[in-house]
Parts: structure tokens; C-alpha cells; sequence
């Protein structure tokens, strides 16, 4: 009696033990927000329904067939099964054949109902099938045309990772998307996504460009951040914000609405790299501010190009040969190599020169995501004991810039790190105004 009640009392703590874990994972609260997301989902609550219905019937037809067995005598007078006329439903896995079989409408007749309850019910069958499917069927479409309308209206979610986002719309959108192609090799059409407000009809008339078919398009203000969020701007690589002409009001206001984004943007995904194109330079301290990665001024560069032209320079008919993504002669930004970090200016001029002909004009310091470097310059201003050095690098780390061009520096201007090459590459033949 004592090693009968000693296993009741084991069995009695092993269930009370699995009971309290049972009660400890319903307790998470993440566990109940997954099981509460499928208990919502129709998809599962129909096949649910749909799996007790065909239970019931399985059950049913097991019921009336295992035993409508019909004997016939035969010539030596010995009564013996009529299989012909006998149920060949038998077992309860005949009849969970037949109701999966009979419910889906494949019907192979290899099992089928004998008896008039068993027909009954049989019939009953093909008219739960028949809604079962057409229900499936419909819910399957449904979700195909709802898909297609949220795409088509850019209000889909997506799931792109190392993705390049463009907010705004300007005037010539396709030209200036097929330049930013050919600047940014590395991304494929479908890895490029826009933000902005444009009709659907707009964002049509763009993808009959055959280039820009697999465009991702996502419908609404860009310093939403639910629409950021479906643009799964946290796994962006690039974001480039351009002074919207879909937003109607003043210089002021559009320039005030791309600040709003970058610091909208920097403040869900810091380590994504921004560019953002201002027409009042008034605002470019807030988008210093926010740790923009690189800022366009485009007035200012009109206001200097038309400075230059009214000179008789020419400088106008260079800086556009140089600027222009066809021609074969462009102004560019090269990472340099590892060795000649630390090197003189002008080792690193004879090195490029003899590469490919190629002119080193200057060099880009603190490139790459700003964020990064400056935690990284703070990290390294703070490793010194001597508190007065370490208020100067403070402040040097306060005056960073990002993206900060040192032009046609001393040849021996020492090279540091996270800077890039600014050259000129390429080879003219003198054609491209013929």
C-alpha cells in the first residue's frame, strides 16, 4: 500500500508541476497576444469550424455504415457477406477518408455510403464541400485583390532589408530616378522605395517605364512614422529626402517638413544613412543638428553657377560636364586604401595618378554614418586623463561635420581615417559638345 500511494502522490506532483507551467506560459504575455492573433484570424476559426463539422460527419457516417452488412445464401447454402451490397465504410479511418475526400469534391469512390442514413448524410457532405470550398476559394481571392489594391494604392507593408527610401516627389521624377539608378549600381529597382502623396495615377504613369516596373511606391506623409514603419525604415540603408513639390506651401514650410523627417527618421533608426535636399540654407543647421549625413543646397549651388557664368568663366559648362552621371569624365569620392591612412596628401596623389590617371582634387573626411563617428570620436576624446585636453577634444568632437571636403590641402596634410579620396576619373576626348 505504501508504493501504491507513494506513485499516486508522484503522479499527483508531476500533474500539479505541468499544470503550473501550463499556467506560467499562458501567463506570458507575449504567448497570449500570439495566441489571442490566432484565435482572431478567420482563416483559423474556419478551419477549425471546418474540422469539427467534418468530425461530426466522419463520426456519423461511421456510425450508420460499420454495421449495414447485408448476407445473401450461396450455393452450398452457407450465409455469407454480400459485398456489394454491404457498407465498405468499416473502420473510423475509412470514414475520415471519405469526408475529407467527399468534402473537397475529389470523390474517388473508393468509399462510399450504403444505407439511406448513410446517403442522407452523405448528401448533407457535399453541400458543406460545395459552401466549404467556395468559401476558401472566395477568402483566397478576396486576399489576392486586397493585396493588389493596398499595392496599387501604397498602403502595403513591406519586408525589404539594405533598402534605399526616396521621400518627396519632384517635377521630373523619372529622369531623376533613372540618374539615381545609375549613381547607385549597388541597388536593384525593387530594393527602392517612395514616399510620398502622389496620385496612383502618377505613380502608374512611373511604372510604365519599363526600368521602374519593380519600383515600391508607400502612400503618405514621410514624417508619419506609421508610414516610415511600413516602409521598414528601422532595416533601411539609405534614405534621400528631397524638397517636396506635392506640398503646397511655402519655401519655409517644405524645408520645415524635411527637417521634420530627418529627425523623425534619425530618431527611429540612427545608424541609417540621410541625405536631404534644402532650398533655404537658413535650415541646414537644424539638419546639422539632427546628424543628417549629407545636406544638398540647391538654390545656393544655383546662386553660385549663375555668380560663375555671369563672370565668363565657364566654370558653369565644367562643373555641369563634371556633375553629369553619362559623361565619361565625372567628379567622384574613392575609399582609399588602408595603408595610406596616416600617409601625406601627396603619396596618396602619386598613387592614384599612376593607378589609372586618375586627379586627386581633395579629400572627404569623416564619411560614413555621422552618428557613428561622432560616438566614436567622443569615445576616443575620452580616453585622455588630462582634463583640459579633454575639454578640447570635446570641442573638437562639437565642431565635427559630416561629409567635410578639404580641397587641394598641403602635400603634406596628413590623411585620417574615414576619409574618402574626392578625384576626378575618367577620360575625355574632347566630343562631349561636338
Amino acid at each position: 500500500m505504501g508504493k501504491k500511494a507513494e506513485k499516486k502522490r508522484q503522479t499527483v506532483r508531476k500533474y500539479n508541476m505541468n499544470l503550473k507551467k501550463i499556467r506560467s506560459a499562458l501567463a506570458n504575455p507575449t504567448l497570449r497576444h500570439i495566441l489571442k492573433s490566432i484565435g482572431s484570424n478567420f482563416a483559423f476559426k474556419l478551419f477549425l469550424v471546418g474540422f469539427l463539422v467534418l468530425a461530426v460527419f466522419s463520426v456519423a457516417i461511421f456510425v450508420t455504415e460499420r454495421s449495414h452488412v447485408v448476407y445473401t445464401t450461396n450455393e452450398e447454402g452457407i450465409r455469407v457477406e454480400d459485398p456489394d451490397r454491404s457498407s465498405n465504410i468499416r473502420t473510423y479511418e475509412d470514414s475520415i477518408w471519405w469526408a475529407i475526400v467527399t468534402s473537397t469534391t475529389v470523390g474517388y469512390g473508393d468509399y462510399y455510403p450504403v444505407s439511406t442514413a448513410g446517403r442522407v448524410i452523405g448528401i448533407l457532405m457535399m453541400f458543406f464541400g460545395i459552401a466549404l470550398v467556395g468559401v476558401i476559394t472566395g477568402n483566397i481571392a478576396s486576399a489576392l485583390v486586397e493585396k493588389q489594391l493596398k499595392e496599387g494604392r501604397g498602403l502595403k507593408q513591406l519586408k525589404l532589408k539594405n533598402h534605399f527610401i526616396i521621400c518627396g516627389w519632384k517635377r521630373d521624377m523619372t529622369a531623376i530616378l533613372h540618374n539615381i539608378m545609375k549613381k547607385n549600381t549597388d541597388f536593384l529597382v525593387s530594393e527602392i522605395v517612395l514616399i510620398n502623396m502622389a496620385d496612383p495615377e502618377t505613380i502608374e504613369n512611373l511604372k510604365a517605364d519599363n526600368e521602374f516596373k519593380q519600383i515600391n511606391f508607400i502612400y503618405g506623409d514621410y514624417i508619419d512614422e506609421q508610414v516610415l514603419n511600413r516602409a521598414n525604415i528601422k532595416q533601411a540603408k539609405k534614405v534621400l529626402v528631397v524638397a517636396d513639390i506635392l506640398n503646397s506651401g511655402s519655401v519655409q514650410e517644405v524645408d520645415s517638413h524635411t527637417v521634420m523627417a530627418v529627425i523623425t527618421i534619425k530618431a527611429m533608426s540612427k545608424m541609417v544613412y540621410t541625405c536631404a535636399e534644402i532650398i533655404d540654407p537658413k535650415f541646414e543647421r537644424y539638419l546639422r543638428f539632427s546628424n543628417c549625413d549629407e545636406i544638398v543646397l540647391s538654390s545656393e549651388y544655383n546662386k553660385s553657377l549663375i555668380a560663375n557664368a555671369s563672370a565668363g568663366s565657364g566654370i558653369s559648362h565644367i562643373i555641369s560636364e563634371l556633375l553629369d552621371v553619362t559623361s565619361r569624365v565625372q567628379v567622384n569620392t574613392l575609399d582609399i586604401p588602408h595603408e595610406y591612412v596616416g600617409k601625406k596628401y601627396d603619396e596618396l596623389y602619386g598613387y592614384l595618378f599612376k593607378k589609372n590617371r586618375t586627379v586627386l582634387i581633395g579629400l572627404l573626411e569623416n564619411t560614413g554614418n555621422f552618428y557613428i563617428r561622432k560616438r566614436k570620436a567622443l569615445q576616443e576624446a575620452q580616453k585622455t586623463p588630462d582634463i583640459s585636453k579633454l575639454v578640447d577634444n570635446l570641442k573638437d568632437v562639437k565642431s565635427l561635420v559630416a561629409n567635410y571636403p578639404v580641397m587641394n590641402p598641403n602635400g603634406n596634410y596628413e590623411i585620417k581615417n574615414y576619409t574618402k579620396a574626392i578625384v576626378i576619373e575618367g577620360h575625355g576626348d574632347g566630343s562631349s559638345y561636338n
